[in-house]
């Protein structure tokens, strides 16, 4: 008797649990949560994950939802401003292509993520992010940082305008710390890093173009929602820059 009832309650179990995810009641938050939004961009700008393949249009994609292993490609004269959920700003020049990976946990504050830079160059305002981490990964180098100011270029070239970020060499291991208006290079075979000091004018050069999407930009705050596993509407809120796409 013990037997049947276990089986007839792993059933119902069962035929509920189908229900309720078929009637979107139940919806993992791993599955739900974006790691960042594409706020502003100029065409053209593709998105991929998958079996999604499409080009960002002014119309339907302002604020498009970046989820862990989306690839984000800008094309000739393609930018793209692209915001994570603790604010953290990763500008992107034309020509470059990345994916986003990592997981966003409830608390904002506290969550892993990183960038495969696979070409091309970005330029990142990294918000401290408590316990978590962020990384921004090319084929050479991977430089780990808590809250800065800095761009990669996706043969292995990093500068830094504010903060500290730590570099590694993919192949050797070996690793140096970066601090304002210093660089570092990573050599072909991801073995050694050079280092050194940028001068004003160096800097001025290597932030030429990064203003593309930052002309009167109106800050805000929009609240994005998403259901978690208990079935529960959670609200995090977000700092966006406004303003119309040219």
């Amino acid at each position: 008797m013990d037997k049947l009832t276990s089986i007839a309650v792993s059933l119902i179990l069962t035929i509920v649990l189908g229900a309720m995810i078929s009637a979107d009641l139940y919806i993992p938050v791993e599955q739900d949560r974006p790691l960042a939004i594409v706020r502003r961009f100029k065409p053209v700008v593709e998105l991929a994950n998958g079996d999604k393949d499409y080009v960002l249009n002014l119309t339907d994609n302002l604020g498009e939802q970046l989820f862990s292993g989306d690839t984000l490609s800008t094309k000739e004269g393609g930018y793209a401003l692209v915001i994570f959920m603790d604010n953290t700003v990763a500008k992107v020049k034309p020509e470059s292509t990345l994916i986003v990976r990592g997981e966003s946990l409830a608390d904002s504050k506290i969550s892993d993520r990183r960038i495969n830079l696979e070409s091309g160059e970005i330029f990142m305002e990294v918000e401290p992010v408590g316990s978590g981490t962020f990384e921004v990964a090319t084929s050479r180098s991977l430089a780990s940082v808590k809250g800065t100011k800095f761009g990669t270029k996706a043969y292995g070239f990093i500068w830094v305008e504010e903060g500290q970020v730590d570099v590694t060499a993919t192949t050797s291991g070996q690793t140096v710390s970066l601090f304002e208006k210093m660089f570092a290079e990573v050599d072909n075979g991801g073995n050694n890093i050079e280092s050194g000091t940028l001068s004003e004018e160096e800097l001025e050069d290597l932030d030429e173009g990064y203003d593309e999407l930052d002309d009167d930009l109106i800050e805000r705050t929009i609240i994005l929602r998403f259901r978690d596993a208990n079935g529960q509407i959670r609200e995090v809120p977000i700092n966006i820059f406004e303003k119309g796409n040219e």
